[in-house]
């Protein structure tokens, strides 16, 4: 009965010092991320809004509808008054009505806040609701753009502004402001021109106005956001919470508990679920790694106890015999130095299985040469078939054929003749070692893959050949199959070929 080593006990993960880093992160549950980043989207539009300009803009177009709809309508009464002046001389010009346009322009200033002024065909302010009576405007852009014959806009920097105003005062608060012309035409001809100015509201100021009927929306929309952040982190936070419980209980040694993330693996959220199953492979591969160090050890102390336990008689005997024969001190020395030779083999055969499962460097290697370079150091051998590339280790997949061919010689008999066959299949490459002799009984082809197990001891065999193909096999991404019966035994390798291109 072979001796079996406890399995090893993993030790808690300490915890890692993170004062160092205390200073330049900041930790904080996935619920408070979630929120902070979806009140931030929240205000991206109003902060899209205000950075890029585009509602002073639209304020600002807002006011030039005002003006033109006001200046049409000054328009109609300056050609209404001029109307009935030349009723009663037909020579009348705005000038001569300048005098019942003026209280007219005044009361429209104090209902609309609007600047207004009606020049003659020259530019001259003969009519306006404040100053600037007699003033020449035929240079300013917008009066010269009227004169013209075409209605002007102008938008200009405000000489003094009324950011002293409350934002609820009717008083508009941006930094500008839009002036609009119109020309006044009678019988065909420019008699005037009608000019308005006013300045648009401010951004802040407008948002302020709104925020009676926006206050509401934005109250809905910001209980929404936080109602959201919180459901979707409570699906994503339970699924890593459980998560990293299992990864604490798998790092205090209790591996049964990789099981419990098979119940992770239907998450919500696809990045949990995908790392819950990397976990769950990484936690089966430990248990694995721990169930194969347990029975490795147990094999090895096995294996070793004998060719030791000899050792340590031999000694025992050649010291306390001081006249024992030379032939019988030889034949003790002999079979001292034999198992020493199988201790040897042992380490050698294990040191092998260890680089054969930890394969870290892989290039592409053509298995016909693999093959090749085997056949010529066997005469017994011969070649048929053509094997493909495969991505991996050139001298590991070479002593998986030498195994193969030495096992063939050791147990195939007297005369074995064996074939090293190459094959290749769509995505599949390999080779097949194929032998006329004895054969594998049954029952041993369930165990020749089983470390140390081995029917020929007694020619000095260690039982790691055939394991250390199958672990190659599988560094490879590939496997090992065999079929036997007496005049014909035929082990398979099937790997992984090299995409083609």
């Amino acid at each position: 009965m072979n001796d079996k080593s406890a399995p090893p006990t993993l030790r808690p993960a300490e915890p890692e010092d993170t004062h160092e880093l205390s200073g330049l992160a900041v930790t904080l549950p996935l619920r408070t991320w979630l929120l902070f980043s979806h009140m931030a989207v929240l205000m991206l539009p109003l902060l899209a809004v205000l950075s890029t300009g585009a509602l002073a803009y639209d304020l600002s177009m807002q006011t030039k509808g005002e003006l033109i709809n006001q200046g049409a309508l000054i328009k109609l009464l300056v050609q209404s008054e001029l109307e009935h002046a030349r009723a009663d001389n037909p020579e009348a010009t705005v000038h001569d009505i300048a005098w019942r346009l003026s209280p007219m322009l005044h009361q429209a200033r104090r209902q609309t806040l609007a600047a207004f002024r009606v020049t003659d065909a020259n530019g001259i302010v003969v009519a306006t609701s404040g100053e600037g009576l007699g003033r020449d405007l035929s240079e300013d852009p917008e009066v010269a753009e009227a004169l013209s014959g075409s209605p002007g806009t102008e938008v200009r920097p405000r000489d003094g502004g009324t950011e002293h105003q409350p934002l609820s005062s009717p008083s508009r608060r941006a930094d500008v402001r839009v002036f609009q012309s119109a020309p006044v035409y009678f019988d065909g001809e420019l008699v005037g021109v009608v000019l308005l100015s006013r300045t648009p509201r401010e951004e802040i100021q407008a948002l302020y106005q709104m925020s009676p009927r926006l206050i509401w929306g934005a109250l809905a929309c910001v209980l929404l956001t936080m109602a959201l952040s919180w459901r979707w982190a409570t699906l994503g936070s339970r699924s890593l919470r459980r998560l990293a419980e299992s990864a604490r209980r798998v790092a205090q040694g209790d591996l049964d508990h990789v099981r419990r993330i098979d119940e992770i693996h239907g998450s919500h959220v696809a990045e949990v679920g995908e790392v819950a199953r990397a976990f769950a492979k990484t936690g089966d591969q430990l248990r694995e790694r721990i169930s194969y160090i347990s029975e490795f050890a147990g094999n090895v102390s096995h294996e070793f106890k004998t060719p030791i336990a000899t050792l340590r008689g031999t000694i025992e005997l050649l010291n306390d015999d001081e006249d024992m024969p030379p032939e019988q001190r030889a034949r003790f020395l002999a079979n001292a130095n034999a198992e020493l030779d199988r201790l040897e083999r042992l380490v050698t055969g294990l040191l092998r299985l260890a680089r054969a499962e930890e394969l870290s460097e892989r290039d592409a290697v053509s298995l016909d040469e693999v093959i090749e370079a085997v056949a010529e150091r066997f005469p017994q051998v011969s070649l048929e078939g053509s094997a493909g590339e495969v991505m991996g280790s050139a001298s590991q997949l070479e002593s998986c054929v030498a195994n193969l061919v030495e096992n063939a010689l050791a147990h195939g008999g007297d005369g074995v003749k064996i074939i090293l066959r190459g094959w290749a299949l769509g995505e599949r490459t390999g080779f097949e070692v194929e032998d006329d002799g004895d054969g594998i009984s049954p029952a041993n082809q369930k165990q020749i893959f089983d470390r140390f197990f081995t029917t020929g001891r007694k020619r000095g065999g260690t039982g790691l050949g055939l394991a250390l193909v199958q672990a190659i096999c599988r560094a490879h991404g590939g496997k090992v199959s065999v079929q036997s019966r007496p005049g014909r035994t035929k082990f398979r390798i099937s790997l992984p070929r090299c995409p083609l291109g």
